[in-house]
């Protein structure tokens, strides 16, 4: 050890230490890396290793600082955060709200027991709110699972059960087509028919057709069945959904059909009534999760200031 390897806090003489692998002070017993600018090992410098992803590096030196300071609260902290590959438990917490496994992996993690009882409960209140965090994001899951990923907006949809299937309506415009193809050929036949019935049609001379039949007053009968062909059509899509929501009321008061919240109807596929799993919208649950989420946030800042306060405190 050359004499101009100093200790920067106190001026003692640092010795190489070959158990931990790093310089020691015989003095007051700081630890500095083997490097060759000789930077003592703290914890700004494993946050450092931590931002920079180097999480194994990392590791050895909090492994370093804790054979000499083993009850400090955030180096067993930064080493459990080493661990799970995260810079800070906001980071931790929030990535592995995103799987249900991996929640219940960190809540039960043994590492927030040590954390805990440490140096006199100093780490008590960031254990229980990691705790509470960790509970209630399963809870909020499990109301995403029973609700599906519609209660995250605040609206619950009225969904079919397994054994319910949607009633198709037709779109306005084919009600159209359909009516005026409809009403064209029972019009025209009727006309037709009429004016055969009172002897409308009549053989008449053309030098290119020859003898061919014709109707009298031709234009005249072409407006007027164009005109009823009009008339009924638009009858037909202006009242042909009233008629249906009528009959589909009927059936909904039979029992045979049933209406989701936004008006669609659905009926029953199949007699088992066992299969069915339908679960009404409820208001409760959105309440439930909205507060879920909003202590899930206020949690997060309350740790944010609870680690700030014991990095202080180290």
């Amino acid at each position: 050890m050359e004499e101009n390897k100093v200790c920067t806090t106190c001026a003692g003489k640092l010795e190489f230490n070959s158990l931990i692998g790093f310089y020691e002070c015989t003095s007051c017993g700081k630890i500095y890396s083997v490097t060759e600018d000789l930077k003592p090992v703290s914890l700004a410098s494993v946050s450092r290793l931590m931002l920079d992803h180097n999480y194994d590096e990392a590791q050895k030196k909090l492994q370093t600082l804790l054979s000499s300071d083993p009850d400090n609260v955030m180096l067993h902290l930064h080493s459990l955060l080493c661990k799970r590959r995260a810079v800070s438990t906001n980071q931790l917490l929030v990535a592995a709200s995103n799987s249900d496994e991996q929640i219940r992996q960190v809540k039960d993690d043994s590492d927030w027991d040590k954390i805990r009882t440490m140096n006199g409960g100093r780490g008590s209140k960031l254990t229980e709110l990691v705790q509470e965090y960790c509970d209630d994001q399963l809870k909020m899951s499990a109301l995403r699972r029973k609700y599906g990923p519609e209660i995250e907006s605040g609206i619950l949809k009225d969904i079919p059960a397994p054994n319910e299937k949607k009633i198709k309506t037709i779109h306005p415009f084919f009600i159209f087509l359909i009516s005026l193809i409809f009403w064209s050929a029972v019009v025209i036949s009727i006309g037709l028919l009429i004016a055969s019935a009172n002897n409308w049609f009549f053989e008449d001379w053309s030098s290119s057709k020859g003898y061919y039949v014709r109707l009298k007053y031709d234009n005249e009968f072409g407006m007027i069945v164009g005109a009823i062909i009009v008339v009924l059509t638009f009858l037909s899509v202006k009242f042909l959904p009233v008629l249906r929501k009528r009959r589909l009321k009927n059936l909904a008061k039979s029992g045979k059909i049933r209406f989701l919240k936004d008006g669609t109807p659905v009926k029953v596929t199949s007699k088992i009534v066992d299969q069915t799993v339908y679960i009404k919208p409820d208001q409760a649950a959105l309440r439930e999760y909205r507060d879920l989420r909003f202590r899930c946030e206020k949690i997060i800042e309350e740790i944010r200031r609870e680690e700030s306060h014991l990095m202080t405190d180290s």
